[in-house]
């Protein structure tokens, strides 16, 4: 009887620290920005963790009132902006909008450095220090969680083979790193917001583009290009941020409640993501199981021994260098001694 009463009493306790806690958490709708609204991210991981998981884990005080990039029509750039004037309460953000402190985040997704999911996520892990303090001191705002894209490739109109078929083409890139490696290649970089690139491989304003390898099916590339060149060049880590001053609003519960939903979301996010890469490349190329819709036949091309030895060499001739320059020597110091001596990697100008 005595044990009983013991564990009656010990269940009792719990309970009544969980109420309390759920009563110490605020009722708070927030404003939100997230990606674009046709693709994977959008659909699978932001609209149920703000409409249903975030909800439900707050017993429903907690929500948001999410929009994508896609229909407010924004190209990305202005998101930061957005969320330190208060627009935004939270926001989805990848290196490539940040202007501001941009070298310092375009570390965590420098291209050709990462070769797998692990090695992306374990990179942003590594560097969350740097990136909370850009976040902090330029742009008021907070990190809260990480997420990812699929594996980066090339998508280019005619017929590519390898590394040297690059030379002279018009590629499509999404940020400074990018551009370097297309430039090593002896490509000219064009930097446009994804949403255009479809009309500028059209019109032949670029022959090649880059992105990731379900956004690439979802935005219909495979209707404009010939061949998908599977030369890895990234992930495009990101992450999610939220506003200084919306934040020191929140209880401690409510903050301790967003940074625990924030961890599965990261976790989940990352899971799903990896999983998707090999469908998105099925879809585009017709060579194996597409459950999103009808595949394309683009002609997959997996580079050569040669041209992964070209990368590595662009990588470390041209790409990290670039880099080195645009974030400073102390910077690039920095991220040698944290990141680049695990994967035997050099940052330093020329």
């Amino acid at each position: 009887m005595r044990r009983i009463l013991g564990v009656a009493t010990a269940a009792a306790v719990l309970f009544a620290s969980a109420t309390a806690n759920a009563q110490a958490v605020d009722e708070k709708k927030f404003n939100v920005v997230g990606t674009w609204n046709f693709l994977t991210n959008w659909k699978v991981l932001e609209v149920p963790f703000w409409e249903k998981e975030l909800p439900t884990a707050s017993g429903g005080k907690l929500s948001g009132n999410i929009k994508s990039i896609t229909e407010l029509n924004l190209k990305g750039t202005e998101v930061l902006r957005l969320l330190k004037t208060g627009v935004y309460d939270f926001a989805a953000a990848l290196p490539i909008y940040v202007d501001d402190g941009g070298a310092i985040v375009e570390a965590v997704d420098i291209s050709g450095v990462a070769g797998t999911f692990k090695m992306s996520r374990d990179i942003i892990d590594a560097w969350m220090p740097e990136m909370q303090k850009v976040m902090r001191e330029r742009h008021g705002a907070m990190v809260l969680g990480t997420f990812t894209w699929p594996e980066q490739n090339f998508y280019c109109k005619g017929d590519i083979k390898g590394v040297e078929d690059l030379k002279g083409k018009k590629v499509r890139v999404q940020g400074a790193s990018q551009a370097d490696l297309v430039k090593g290649f002896g490509g000219s970089a064009v930097t446009l917001p994804f949403g255009e690139v479809v009309p500028a491989l059209e019109k032949g304003v670029v022959d090649c583009g880059i992105t990731g390898t379900m956004p690439a099916y979802k935005a219909k590339w495979h209707e404009v290009t010939n061949t998908l060149f599977r030369l890895p060049v990234g992930f495009t880590a990101s992450v999610w941020v939220v506003n200084l001053r919306t934040w020191d609003k929140l209880s401690p519960a409510t903050k301790e409640l967003l940074q625990k939903e924030f961890a599965k979301l990261s976790d989940k996010s990352w899971k799903t993501v990896e999983e998707e890469t090999e469908e998105g490349v099925a879809c585009t190329t017709g060579t194996g199981k597409c459950t999103q819709g009808a595949p394309g036949k683009l002609k997959l091309v997996k580079p050569s021994a040669a041209d992964l030895k070209a990368r590595d060499k662009v990588l470390n001739d041209v790409v990290l260098p670039g880099w080195a320059a645009r974030c400073g020597a102390e910077c690039a110091k920095k991220w040698t001694d944290t990141i680049g001596k695990k994967y035997g990697l050099t940052a330093a100008a020329k």
